[in-house]
Parts: C-alpha cells; structure tokens; sequence
C-alpha cells in the first residue's frame, strides 16, 4: 500500500470523515460536506459495502482521478463558503472547484466555478476545452464564433494540440467557406443592374455606377481582402456608412446599392457559416 499523509491544514481533529486523493489524506466534517449537496449526502449515507469506509485514516474514501492538489482546492473552497478559510480565486483552484463539484453535482458550487473562470478573461481555445471536459455549453456559441472569424495563423501549434484534429478541422473549414464569400462579396460590387434612384437620372446614373465601382474595388474589397485583419462580412454595411461619400455618387443610389447586400442575404452568410461550424462542435462535444 502507498504511504500517505495527512494534508496540513485539511485534517481535522472533530472530523468525522476520511478521503483520500492520491497520497493525501483529508479529515472533514460531513454536515460542510452535506450542507453543500443533497446528492452526496445520499452518497456517503448509502452503505459503501466496504467496512468503516471513510472512518479513519486507515479506511479513507479514495477519490479516483482527483489529485491531492485539486481535492485542497475544492475544500478550500468549501470551508471559505462556511467562512472558516479564505480562498484563492486562480485558474487551477477553479477548475479543480468545477471538476470535483461536478463529480458530486454540487450545483452551487458548478455556478461559482463558471462565473469566476468567466471573469478570467480565458482565451477561446481554453473555453473550448473547458467546455468539451465539464460540460459548459453556453461557452461553445462564443468561442467558436471568435475563433472563426480570427486569422487561422493565429491559432498556434499548442492551441491545435488543445482543439484537437475534429475541432480544428470544423474551424478551419469554416474559415476557408467564410475566405471563399469573402472574396466573392468582394470581386463584384453590388447594385450595378439596380435602375437609377428616383434622385438621378438614367444619364447621371452611369457616372454614379462608375463611381460606385471604384470605391468598392478601392476601399471595400481591399478590406475584405486584408491578409491580417479582413473586414467581417457582418461589418459591410457600417463600413461603407463611416466612409466620405465619393464625389458624383448620388446618395440615394449609394443607399439602393448598399441595400442590394442586405437584400440579397449577404450579410447572413457569415451568421450562417458560423452557425454551421458551432452546430458541428457540439454535435462532437455530444459524442465525447
């Protein structure tokens, strides 16, 4: 049998229940424990089938799967809600929070665990794999969403490792669908078989087609196009607003042009593409 030890701090004298999580031996109070979670209260009151399970140290509660180091955290976090240990509100101490409660169903403590790894400012790929490994659906929508409309380049080799090849490859894909429209929104700048205004004339009209097509191969489709920093197709039609209205282009054919995209359903391809790729990883996450 492994040697073993007693945690510092997380043995108590008044005890009246023993775990253990890897060589490390904690004596808590069942009525903290309890208190917390209905479920484990069944569980540990249940008749384990292993004589004096939990009674002592020679007899602990074995934790599988729970190292030493996230079993403290998890406590800790336990008896700073009863107000008797203050607790450290870091990355591991979290995520050792949400796995062990988790294991338990310990609802109170899965939400706190959620809210503050949210205030961490964790990056998409992170959220990712917190999401597939505990269970945190809300976090897939966003992150896929940030991760499909960044650069691939910015993905580097250990964040892939993280991803995985399914995941990665849904990203990728989506990327290279979201390029593809990007370009053809781009190459062809919209309204030109749309009648003149009921501001211009048929005659006038043509400059402004003119005009119209300079701008968008000028200034829209280069940034469309951009190597590092593309213009999200979502961003169109705001872009072409904050720009000076070019000389000889009659504003209310630059409205009709512009309501051309909108119309036309451009501006929900990439809403679409992005559905697609985040109905793809859950789907996966639901295979796991």
């Amino acid at each position: 049998m492994a040697a073993t030890q007693r945690h510092p701090k997380y043995w108590f004298l008044d005890g009246n229940i023993v775990f253990q999580a890897d060589g490390t031996l904690f004596r808590l109070h069942q009525g903290v424990l309890f208190v917390h979670s209905p479920t484990l209260e069944n569980i540990f009151t249940l008749p384990s089938g292993v004589a004096n399970d939990g009674a002592d140290e020679d007899h602990p509660i074995v934790l599988p799967g729970i190292s030493g180091e996230e079993f403290e955290h998890f406590i800790s976090w336990l008896y700073h809600v009863s107000g008797t240990v203050p607790h450290d509100q870091n990355l591991p101490s979290l995520v050792a929070i949400l796995k062990v409660s988790q294991l338990w169903q310990i609802d109170n403590s899965i939400s706190w665990a959620i809210a503050h790894l949210d205030q961490l400012e964790l990056s998409a790929v992170h959220k990712l794999e917190l999401a597939c490994k505990y269970t945190i659906p809300q976090w897939i929508a966003p992150s896929v969403c940030s991760l499909t409309l960044a650069s691939l380049s910015a993905i580097d080799e250990d964040e892939a490792l993280i991803l995985g090849v399914r995941v990665y490859s849904i990203i990728a894909r989506a990327q290279e669908v979201m390029e593809t429209e990007q370009c053809t929104i781009a190459a062809v700048p919209p309204g030109l078989s749309l009648p003149p205004s009921p501001a211009c004339n048929i005659s006038h009209h043509a400059h402004c087609k003119d005009v119209w097509t300079h701008f968008w191969w000028q200034k829209v489709a280069c940034q469309l196009l951009h190597p590092y920093n593309p213009l999200a197709i979502s961003a169109l039609v705001e872009y072409v607003a904050q720009q000076a209205n070019p000389d000889g282009l009659n504003l209310e054919c630059k409205a009709s042009f512009v309501n051309q995209v909108v119309e036309g359903g451009g501006l929900e391809v990439e809403e679409n593409i992005i559905y697609g790729a985040i109905t793809a990883v859950e789907a996966y996450f639901n295979t796991l």
